[in-house]
């Protein structure tokens, strides 16, 4: 498993809550063994403790793709969780009450479901109780070190990159810059520790530039050392969002994000999770494909299968197969964006799209090693072309195998423009760093909440387009480029 992905502090944090609420779901059902039969708990225990681990990981699971795990669950008032709770404890229970029945173990007793569901009913919302005061109460006190007119208005980005729970408490100040916005000045790099001791501070930010300035070094080792860590704003934005805004990527960046665990994720366990994977789904998913096929040749002419050259892995041309879900020449004219409410789409491959059913056949594709169950969307060639010259660092997502589900797609909503393509690309670039089995099990778990609630779980950055903060600071980067490149060179 690769440790940038679940130590970071959002994975972290819905890691801890997933076992904890598993944990209690666990603990009401064996308290309610207790009080039901006593002594004798233990060998019933011995009967139903898998089916028991079963239900709780189940509810969890639900828990999660419901969204109370994320730190925007904040917004959602305490009544709608104690609701939602409640019906995913109830689910959770038919699941075990099915599971016991459909394997002929010996059924629970129905004062053992009884007491058990309150009992795990009455752990959980206590759990998210504090979970929800958390979310709500904590904040996180940052500053920023400025030493230049380029870091001054990166501090700008903050506002729009920063959580709920960051507090920009001031700049601090360094080589001789004065600073000449309104932010707050706290003092200079000098005066750090005291700064930071003064200001309860928790973090302390920077840019690239500053992280590898030889001058600040000493200071920054002195607060390691303190238990202060110093991170460049993009750090900051994989914890908070789970993207890599493309304004912040630097060389320096995807050259640290491109580590060796990747390449033994991606050559063995990735690849057994893929072939174990497309085997169930398409054992499973074969009723559905001939239903869907069979809808498709009753309402619309043409052929069911519709194929078509994608770029795989390294760029690599494959054809990828899907159910048809446009009329017939629907692309005479070439590649066109596929939109919300696209015209060429038919009645019968809207309901396919909704649900993923078209995307069944792509299984085969899995199989056989041209795509993986998880990572970015493959595009076509002509396209990738196209937004290559558009799209800073756009074909770096060219470098892992391309996936029928993927972090881009259960993190932003549909998208039909280059901005789109731009914004989507920020979350393939945090998927490409942070790959691991952890993270791609919960992709399949949004990806089911996509499916079923047509909902992602995407931040709004569609207004950093259009930010003066971000244009200005774009202009001072290109500036600056020379000397940057001077940097990595060293």
């Amino acid at each position: 498993m690769n440790a940038n992905g679940i130590l970071r502090k959002h994975w972290f944090h819905v890691a801890t809550h997933f076992v904890a609420d598993t944990a209690l779901f666990l603990s009401a059902f064996i308290l309610a063994l207790i009080v039901r039969f006593g002594h004798e708990a233990d060998d019933s225990f011995l009967v139903h403790g898998p089916f028991l681990v079963f239900a709780g990981i189940a509810f969890s699971s639900a828990t999660y793709i419901a969204g109370l795990y994320s730190t925007h669950s904040a917004n959602k008032g305490t009544y709608h969780r104690a609701l939602v709770l409640a019906g995913l404890v109830l689910a959770a229970v038919l699941v075990l009450i099915g599971t016991t029945y459909g394997t002929f173990a010996r059924p629970l007793g129905r004062g053992v479901v009884f007491i058990g569901a309150a009992a795990a009913y009455i752990f959980v919302v206590l759990h998210h109780l504090g979970l929800l005061h958390a979310l709500r109460n904590s904040r996180e006190r940052v500053i920023y070190l400025v030493t230049s007119a380029f870091d001054e208005a990166e501090t700008a980005l903050f506002t729009h990159f920063g959580g709920r729970n960051l507090v920009l408490v001031g700049i601090v100040t360094g080589l001789e810059y004065v600073p000449t916005g309104e932010t707050r000045v706290l003092g200079s790099v000098d005066d750090l520790s005291e700064i930071i001791r003064r200001e309860r501070i928790d973090r302390v930010l920077c840019t690239h530039k500053n992280l590898n300035d030889a001058n600040l070094t000493r200071h920054f080792c002195q607060l390691r050392y303190c238990g202060v860590t110093v991170v460049p704003l993009v750090i900051l934005c994989e914890e908070i969002d789970q993207l890599v805004p493309l304004e912040l990527v630097t060389s320096d960046w995807l050259l640290n994000a491109s580590g060796e665990p990747h390449l033994l994720y991606i050559r063995k366990v990735k690849r057994l999770f893929d072939i174990v994977a497309s085997s169930i789904g398409l054992v499973v998913g074969l009723p559905l494909l001939a239903l869907g096929a069979l809808a498709i040749k009753l309402t619309s002419p043409g052929p069911v299968i519709y194929r078509q050259v994608r770029s795989g892995r390294f760029g690599r041309t494959f054809h990828m197969t899907k159910l048809r879900t446009m009329h017939l020449n629907a692309e005479v004219a070439g590649a066109q964006w596929s939109t919300d409410n696209d015209p060429r789409v038919t009645f019968v491959g809207r309901i396919l799209r909704r649900y993923r059913i078209d995307e069944i056949p792509q299984l085969w594709q899995v199989l056989c090693g041209h795509m993986s169950f998880v990572g970015p969307r493959p595009e076509r060639p002509e396209i990738i072309d196209q937004l290559a010259k558009e799209i800073p660092f756009y074909q770096e997502r060219l470098m892992v195998q391309p996936g029928i589900t993927g972090w881009a797609q259960v993190s932003y909503p549909y998208g039909s423009s280059v901005l789109d393509a731009r914004r989507k690309l920020e979350y393939d670039l945090y998927y490409m760093k942070h790959m691991s089995l952890f993270l791609d099990v919960f992709i399949l778990l949004d990806t089911v909440r996509t499916v079923l609630c047509g909902v992602s779980r995407s931040v709004d950055t569609e207004k950093l387009a259009q930010s003066e903060a971000v244009q200005k600071w774009e202009r001072l980067k290109q500036q600056q480029a020379p000397s940057k490149m001077e940097l990595g060179a060293a």
